[in-house]
């Protein structure tokens, strides 16, 4: 059992109360918010992973099924406790609660039958289950209405009691308002109208007249000035109408005494459509509180490592915009010690920590970023807070050590312990000597750990320590604000002098004070403060160098395109002057001809002839060859694996295209770069190239092309399992951006929506993708995604 458990402090103290409470608003269900108020960490990590599994389908569920929800219903055990006895009579709100659940069965089953629940989904099973009952349903509803009352046309008999009762009622009225006329005229009464005193329609007759008025006195006024009288006639009238109610009272207890009967048989269908009910309403709270508050499911590792991206504390996000925690704790990283400046948002990291491990390990969808990883805990300890008693004498100090004793006595391999201001309360050197200790008894065991301090020798100590890595609240040393940003592996400042001369402290009291703190330490602090600086200013200069890095990257495109198109019309010159050259010896030859018709004529020697057409064909001849050359392709030589070295302009023989090798042969295969993208392509794919000088490319797409022919318009993933349908999608991918298409159709399938969202995963990170959507309802709806290339 989780110590949390028996400490609702710490439960406070991490915000899960407020989790608890946000789950429990979601559910419909009696029962269910009461589950969600008493939830807990699960003791059973594949417990967790079904249960995320579960929420994970619900979502996909509720993306193609706007009907798919659960309303609100009673708590029916005590019904179910009674439907279960034979001749048991339910109450009519009990049957309208009964309707409530067959209702929502119906429409759950509808749901599945309409393969919204895929057969292979984890929620198959439960929705085989639900057994619908249309003919039970219709026969409540013929017999109850809407407000709970048993309807008029239940039975014949119901039917004329009641119509009787209408009547009886109307004739009541009536001859009371007659005698109230009657008797106002005469001066009798003390009001002109009828009154109720004990459910009896009553006159309200002066008492000095009470005499004059024939009837029962059933009240008097508290001045006794007015008696009210029930007069003898409306007396028979009103035990007519008496009579009519009971017998309708009777008539209907026949009727639910009758429909208790027809609900008897199905008491079990109704108890398991009940209890199925239950389980959707919890998995669907938490999938709806996972879209209120931005969630995913992370993984829950079983090796302690622990990995936030994105982070956010819920508290927190419903008040304003916070800044997200990106945290990392490799498995061999047992303890993380957090430093810097007060007020800088130590405490609100470990908190957030604390407060997601907690609902991670009880099955609640986690507010980060996909790819989160959370271990699973047996035990989760906080000692968070100023734990002072006055009511049993333990100052802060005594009440945190206390705390930190049971959590050594408990804590496992398998644990997570959160210290806030650890060592703090009592004097700076002993403090600092005994958190030291402590964490280095947390380290021994292995226990995962995140503590808060501001004590110097304890950054030393994650320095030095195995195991241990310092991590620091960011501070912005120009404007003296914290910015609220994690940065692991360094510790940080605590600013303490900075933030105290912002607030307005005397500058003589701050030198004083540095006279004070001692020489090393005053080193320490501003070494810490100058690599923070340091650091900063290194983000900003990698930050430009990727800045001109792009834009190098562009324009080097763009001579690459510009160079391109010079050879391109080269070429195409070379094709436009080999035309021409034959051209010009046509007509050459069509002038040679005509000078031998002359020389025919003139009865030349056939020697000479001969000799003139013999060099003309000989020209003619050379023009065509060069005009065959110009216009078929430039047939390269091929490269051999050992000619290829880095660095080497080469041509791509499949593009046509110039590229640069970036490494030489890998398992058959060379990384060249063409127009900025890297491609993998086989060695027998290379022909020589134009010679260029090795060049140092920057970081570009990796295509791996395979030596298949074609690319097509269309993919189709249909039963397809996760990882290779990864694989297939790359790949045509990558042949859609070799083949410069535009636009992309994947089918997937609707079933539960795993495979949509890997397409939609991989296509969001892919670079060559400009957007993507779902087809319309003529193009196959959800079942399709259309993808534009850039």
């Amino acid at each position: 059992m989780s110590p949390l458990e028996s400490d609702p402090l710490s439960y406070q103290h991490l915000g899960f109360d407020d989790v608890r409470s946000w789950l429990a608003n979601e559910a419909a269900g009696e029962k269910v918010q009461h589950q969600f108020e008493q939830l807990h960490p699960a003791e059973d990590r594949d417990k967790i992973i079904r249960q995320y599994a579960r929420v994970a389908e619900i979502e996909s569920i509720m993306e193609l099924s706007s009907s798919f929800h659960v309303r609100h219903y009673e708590d029916l055990d005590e019904i179910l406790k009674l439907l279960v006895l034979s001749g048991s009579t339910l109450f009519q709100e009990d049957v309208l609660a009964l309707n409530n659940i067959l209702e929502q069965s119906r429409i759950l089953q509808k749901i599945y039958l309409d393969s919204v629940v895929a057969d292979n989904s984890v929620w198959s099973d439960n929705f085989k289950q639900i057994e619908s009952l249309p003919k039970l349903e219709k026969a409540i509803q013929q017999i109850i209405g809407p407000d709970g009352e048993v309807q008029d046309n239940a039975s014949s008999t119901l039917a004329s009691l009641r119509r009787k009762l209408r009547k009886s009622a109307g004739t009541v009225r009536s001859r009371m308002n007659d005698l109230v006329q009657q008797y106002a005229k005469q001066g009798y009464l003390n009001e002109s109208q009828a009154g109720i005193k004990g459910g009896r329609l009553v006159l309200p007759v002066l008492s000095s007249y009470k005499h004059q008025v024939k009837g029962v006195i059933q009240d008097m006024s508290n001045t006794g000035t007015t008696t009210f009288i029930e007069p003898f006639e409306i007396i028979e009238l009103n035990n007519q109408i008496k009579t009519f109610e009971i017998e309708e009272q009777q008539e209907v207890q026949r009727i639910l005494r009758e429909l208790s009967a027809r609900l008897h048989p199905h008491h079990i269908k109704i108890q398991n459509n009940y209890e199925m009910l239950q389980v959707l309403d919890f998995h669907l709270a938490l999938a709806k509180f996972g879209k209120t508050f931005a969630c995913s499911i992370p993984e829950i590792s079983e090796d302690g490592e622990f990995k936030l991206k994105s982070a956010r504390n819920p508290r927190l996000a419903l008040q304003r915009k916070v800044v997200p925690l990106d945290l990392h704790m490799d498995h061999d990283t047992t303890t993380l010690i957090i430093t810097g400046p007060n007020a800088g948002g130590k405490t609100v990291a470990l908190k957030t920590i604390g407060l997601l491990a907690l609902m991670a390990n009880a099955g609640v969808p986690v507010p980060a970023a996909k790819g989160s990883i959370i271990p699973f805990f047996d035990l989760i300890f906080a000692d968070i807070g100023d734990q002072q008693s006055l009511i049993n004498d333990l100052s802060t100090f005594s009440a945190h050590i206390g705390t930190i004793i049971n959590i050594l006595s408990e804590a496992s391999s398998r644990s997570l312990v959160l210290l806030d201001e650890l060592g703090t309360g009592t004097d700076p050197a002993e403090g600092g000597a005994l958190a030291r200790a402590i964490l280095e008894e947390l380290v021994n065991n292995k226990v995962k750990t995140v503590a808060t301090t501001h004590l110097g020798d304890l950054k030393v100590f994650a320095h030095e320590a195995e195991h241990v890595m310092n991590g620091a609240m960011e501070f912005n040393q120009k404007g003296l604000k914290p910015t609220y940003k994690f940065q692991a592996g360094v510790p940080g400042s605590s600013y303490g002098f900075e933030i105290s001369k912002r607030l307005g402290l005397a500058e003589k009291i701050l030198t004083t004070a540095r006279g004070y703190i001692g020489w090393a330490r005053d080193s320490m602090e501003k070494l810490l403060r100058a690599l923070e600086l340091e650091r900063v200013t290194l983000s900003d200069l990698k930050s430009d160098n990727s800045d001109l890095q792009r834009d190098l990257k562009l324009k080097q495109k763009r001579v690459d395109s510009a160079l391109e198109s010079v050879q391109k019309a080269e070429r195409k010159a070379d094709r436009e002057a080999a035309k021409k050259a034959g051209q010009i010896i046509s007509d050459a030859r069509q002038t040679v001809e005509k000078v031998i018709r002359q020389i025919r004529e003139s009865e030349a020697g056939k020697e000479s002839i001969k000799a003139v057409h013999s060099t003309l064909d000989k020209v003619e001849s050379k023009l065509e060859q060069v005009a065959e050359e110009a216009e078929e392709p430039l047939k390269l030589e091929k490269l051999n694996s050992d000619e290829i070295v880095k660095g080497l302009s080469v041509t791509v023989l499949s593009l046509d295209q110039i590229g640069v090798v970036l490494e030489t042969v890998i398992k058959g295969k060379v990384l060249v770069e063409v127009e900025g993208k890297r491609l993998l392509v086989p060695v027998d794919w290379l022909g020589v190239g134009p010679q260029g000088k090795p060049t140092e490319s920057q970081p570009a797409t990796v295509v791996n092309v395979a030596a298949r022919s074609g690319s097509t318009y269309t993919l189709d993933l249909r039963g397809y399992r996760a990882e290779a349908a990864i694989e297939e999608l790359s790949h045509f991918i990558d042949q859609a951006v070799l083949s410069n298409l535009t636009m992309l159709q994947i089918i997937h399938g609707k079933g539960t929506g795993v495979i949509k969202n890997i397409v939609h995963e991989v296509l969001d990170k892919h670079p060559a993708v400009v957007s993507k959507r779902l087809g319309g309802m003529d193009e196959g709806g959800a079942g399709v995604t259309f993808v534009e290339m850039r």
